[in-house]
């Protein structure tokens, strides 16, 4: 069996919605240097992420956030939407089907060791597809640096489309669907 990070634990992922008490978590994994650098760029207060997370945590947006936990402990922040539910992010990747999701691993210790994809990969299978059931296709973008979160979107079965400006930043979006995501669980690519 594999072992999560610190070699004791089983590396099965769960997840959780993110509650108001996980506030102080987010503020410090959004303050962390890997974070900073390609997802929040600026310093935020507690307060900030409360103003920003509190609708989500509360049901008043239409975007659902969860926490991606192994062994009891929390280690990624992974969120996702309806893309009509935000016009304005339609106009911007145009794109007007499916799903788009969001995510950062939050502690250093599980980065570059298979948590990002895995934890990807079973969000959309576990969380994503089965709350919005209509939907087949899904989306996530990374900046063109941002290498690390590119090997590890298409390793979970995404394939770049087309590059885009979100706030004056050039992004790249990929796109995959439900079945190729399902065939990366089945062949392994999503495993640790």
């Amino acid at each position: 069996m594999e072992k999560g990070v610190n070699g004791s634990e089983p590396a099965e992922i769960e997840f959780r919605p993110v509650e108001e008490s996980d506030f102080p978590t987010l503020t410090a994994w959004l303050a962390e240097p890997h974070v900073r650098r390609f997802y929040q760029k600026t310093p935020v207060t507690l307060e900030q992420v409360a103003l920003e997370y509190g609708p989500f945590v509360r049901g008043e947006e239409p975007t659902i956030c969860h926490l991606a936990i192994s062994g009891d402990a929390p280690f990624a922040y992974l969120q996702c939407y309806r893309n009509v539910d935000y016009p304005e992010w339609v106009d911007i990747i145009v794109v007007n089907d499916g799903i788009s999701v969001d995510l950062f691993v939050g502690e250093p210790a599980y980065l570059h060791r298979g948590f990002g994809r895995a934890a990807l990969c079973g969000y959309l299978l576990e969380v994503a597809f089965p709350y919005y059931a209509s939907e087949t296709r899904a989306y996530i973008a990374h900046e063109p640096l941002n290498t690390a979160a590119l090997r590890c979107s298409q390793a979970v079965g995404f394939r770049p489309l087309r590059k885009f400006l979100e706030g004056g930043v050039e992004m790249v979006l990929l796109g995959s669907n439900r079945l190729s995501i399902e065939g990366s669980r089945t062949t392994g690519r999503c495993v640790r």
